[in-house]
Formats: C-alpha cells, structure tokens, sequence
C-alpha cells in the first residue's frame, strides 16, 4: 500500500482502465468522461502530490468532460427521435393476406414481412385478398376488407 501511496499515477492509470472497461461493456456513454480525466490526472500527480488536490482536480475534469461529450452526443451522434409513433406509420397501408384471417387470428404479409392480423369487425378475408392496416395492437394489425 505504502507503494502505491507514493506513486499514486498508478492508481489513477488503474481508476482509467476500469472506466474504460465499464464504458466497452456497456456502450451507453456511461462512464467515457472518466478515461481522460483519469488520464490527465495521472499526469498532473507526477506534480500536485497532494491526494486531495488530485481527486478535486478528477471530479472537476470528469464534469468538464461529461459536459463536453454529452454536448457532441447531442449535437452529432444521437439520432432525434421521431415524435410519430412508428406502429401509426403502418396505418392505411395496404397489405396481402396471407392466411385466412377473422376476428381471432390470421397472418398478412406487408413488403417483405409477415405480421399477425385480425380484422376490425370480425369478417374474414381470404388468401390474397387485399386488406387495409386500420390500427396496430403490439405486433397484431387490425384490418379491414380493402373497398
């Protein structure tokens, strides 16, 4: 312990491995922030020799850079989220049935996809008969006889 005492960048190279794992494990931009601030404390213990100082200087650094990732995450990688429902783009398309489908149960193909189907008021559709996606219920399309 008495080593480590007096060379404290290991500890703080140490403190920057583990961050490093963690945010390789998760990917969810958790702990990123800690590597370089581990980093660059590290390299700051060779001069400020105090514990104190160099835990306040990698608090002060992890939230300098969480701010900064966090801003260039925002700005340049996340994707927005799209304020329509993705299940409310499916509504009104056109699909094929694919088995015979009622009320209870049935299968329809839309593109290249196959989904569960039931139909809106319980009237069946035969095999390739054209439908039309009145709602959506999880993965279950509500349909109805196409006019």
């Amino acid at each position: 312990m008495e080593y480590f005492m007096a060379n404290p960048w290991i500890i703080w190279i140490a403190v920057g491995i583990f961050f490093l794992i963690v945010e390789l494990c998760t990917t969810a931009l958790v702990s990123i922030w800690f590597v370089p601030a581990a980093v660059i404390t590290c390299l700051l213990s060779f001069v400020i020799k105090s514990a104190v100082w160099q835990i306040a200087i990698f608090v002060l650094l992890s939230a300098v850079f969480m701010a900064v990732f966090r801003r260039i995450y925002k700005k340049y990688i996340k994707k927005p989220v799209d304020d329509v429902d993705q299940n409310e783009k499916l509504i009104g398309k056109i699909v094929t049935v694919v088995d015979r489908t009622n009320g209870i149960n049935g299968r329809v193909k839309l593109g290249d996809i196959y989904w569960k189907a039931v139909t809106e008021n319980g009237e069946t559709l035969s095999e390739n008969e054209k439908a039309v996606i009145k709602s959506v219920n999880s993965t279950t399309l509500i349909i109805t006889k196409m006019n």
